[in-house]
């Protein structure tokens, strides 16, 4: 227990909010909301930052290619289409 205390925000706590905005993003993106790409975002600002702090260059691009996908998927949501038109009555 000692060792979650001691290294708990080593990365300045940049992993556990990627972590929470991440999964926050998905529960969003499931429930068909468009707000969850921009959750996405800011978790990959988040898992870049974290990336940086540990020197890690593949998640830094990985992060950079999410960020451009998740961009990607906010401009290209469209609302779906109106299924329910009204029905008129045959003239007999």
């Amino acid at each position: 227990m000692n060792y979650l205390f001691e290294h708990a925000l080593d990365y300045y706590g940049c992993d556990w909010a990627a972590m929470a905005f991440t999964f926050i993003s998905l529960y969003l993106l499931g429930n068909q909301s468009r707000t969850g790409f921009l959750i996405g975002i800011i978790a990959n600002f988040f898992w870049f930052s974290y990336g940086y702090q540990t020197d890690s260059i593949a998640n830094m691009f990985c992060s950079f290619v999410v960020i451009c996908l998740q961009a990607r998927g906010w401009n290209n949501w469209k609302p779906k289409p109106a299924t329910d038109t009204p029905k008129t009555a045959a003239a007999d």
